[in-house]
């Protein structure tokens, strides 16, 4: 049976944390691909802050292309309405029957996991991999661990990764302050980017 991850997020923009975390997860769990998953609509977004889809899809083709193992779908991209979690994982499973599914998360979103859309569903289709962010407490991250497995009969896997101080947030942060940022990203995002005028 192959092992597939699904690497969801608005990749607004794809950085080299998001690159880090995806070959990781490929290498620690020996997985067969991971599939970076661009949100069309995701509904914790404000639209104003994301760039067009077209374009973030662009970028992690760009950012992923000389990784075979590395594959990109505009599955929620095409979809219609809001981007959820549990709708995607339904589809993928059903195409792909002989497939042991993960789906790579920060720990963000596993402090935050009763509050998605049918979490039940989520767990019972997947494994989560989930990485270190700061700011979080090491007995909590650990409770809140121990009630997901015990509530949803599912295993939660932790990258021992060191948290890397990158994201999308600061990017965007940076670009807007007209700040180097090709320390943060690969460099054809960075003229992606320049070229699109994006995040000013």
């Amino acid at each position: 049976m192959k092992k597939k991850a699904i690497f969801g997020g608005t990749f607004n923009p794809i950085h080299n944390a998001h690159l880090k975390i995806a070959l990781r997860s490929l290498e620690e769990l020996k997985l067969d691909e991971v599939i970076f998953m661009p949100s069309g609509n995701p509904p914790h977004k404000n639209e104003k802050q994301i760039a067009p889809a077209n374009l973030r899809y662009e970028m992690v083709r760009e950012a992923i292309k000389d990784n075979c193992k590395f594959k990109i779908d505009d599955y929620e991209i095409k979809r219609e309405g809001f981007s959820y979690t549990y709708k995607t994982l339904e589809h993928f499973s059903y195409v792909e029957k002989d497939v042991e599914w993960f789906f790579i998360a920060g720990l963000d979103s596993l402090m935050d996991l009763e509050k998605w859309k049918n979490v039940n569903i989520i767990l019972n289709l997947c494994k989560f991999i989930v990485f270190n962010r700061s700011g979080y407490d090491k007995e909590q991250i650990a409770k809140q661990k121990k009630m997901l497995e015990r509530k949803y009969n599912n295993s939660i896997v932790f990258l021992d990764i060191e948290p890397i101080d990158i994201s999308s947030t600061i990017i965007r942060h940076k670009i807007r302050r007209n700040e180097y940022i090709g320390d943060l990203v690969p460099e054809k995002i960075y003229d992606i980017i320049k070229k699109n005028k994006l995040y000013v």
